[in-house]
């Protein structure tokens, strides 16, 4: 089968209320099969995406920032100076610079792209990022300890992880970012609106890649259900090379 026969499949399983056992299983092999191409499809466009004009992306981004920044600091009592932040799919380590420029230090980028880690290694030998700021791993089993971070941002991370089945896949994720997080600790997620897993070429440039799209209600119903009580939403509508795409951000606490 090609990848859009697999998507299309995919979607009809999806859909269904009620999936048999046989169907469950086909859904989770379908999905893993996404990741491994989205896996391909970074490795693939690692340097170009590291070089690619995203200062619209970057501006777009500052208000949503520094609402982050100062939802932190009222529920979590502290300088946000003083909070440890990971970065789930850190891709070329924009946001690792942007949090050290704004004064936060203790910040982890996590990617599980070769290509990518071998971006912010470059990034690394050119002090253009601090040493020990990022590392490869995967976001359906971080690779840390229980209750250390204070704030996890999955920034158009998440939106790779398929909705399958309880347990597994952008279910799994949920479970591994709350597990990660403090008592109150904050998440950030930013997805794109849509629906359904589409393949899509955002005429970048760049490879197709496999989006989970979400609604406002499926993005929050896994939040929810994975304990995480929900502070702020924010639509933005953001033109890209003559594209549009609409994203959903959300804001909320681990319970």
């Amino acid at each position: 089968m090609e990848v859009q026969e697999k998507i299309d499949r995919f979607n009809v399983l999806q859909k269904k209320s009620d999936l048999e056992d046989k169907e469950k299983q086909e859904l989770n092999r379908l999905a893993e099969e996404f990741l491994v191409i989205t896996k391909q499809a970074y490795d693939h466009i690692a340097f170009d995406y590291c070089y690619a004009d995203r200062t619209s992306v970057m501006d777009s981004m500052i208000e949503m920032y520094n609402t982050l920044f100062q939802t932190a600091e009222k529920v979590l009592h502290k300088s946000i100076s003083d909070m440890t932040v990971l970065d789930v799919g850190t891709g070329t380590g924009k946001d690792i610079k942007y949090m050290n420029s704004k004064g936060i230090t203790k910040v982890i980028g996590l990617d599980n792209s070769d290509k990518m880690i071998e971006v912010l290694e470059e990034l690394q030998k050119r002090k253009e990022i601090p040493e020990n700021s990022f590392m490869k791993g995967d976001m359906l089993n971080l690779p840390f300890d229980d209750n250390i971070f204070d704030i996890v941002r999955q920034n158009a991370s998440l939106l790779h992880i398929p909705i399958t089945t309880k347990g597994e896949m952008l279910d799994k994720a949920m479970q591994e970012t709350n597990r990660v997080l403090k008592q109150n600790g904050i998440l950030f997620v930013s997805v794109k609106k849509g629906n359904g897993v589409q393949f899509i070429d955002t005429k970048e440039g760049f490879a197709r890649r496999i989006f989970q799209m979400h609604t406002i209600e499926s993005i929050t119903k896994v939040m929810k259900e994975n304990d995480f009580e929900i502070l702020n939403i924010t639509e933005i509508r953001e033109e890209r090379k003559g594209n549009v795409i609409d994203w959903i951000n959300i804001i909320a606490k681990k319970v």
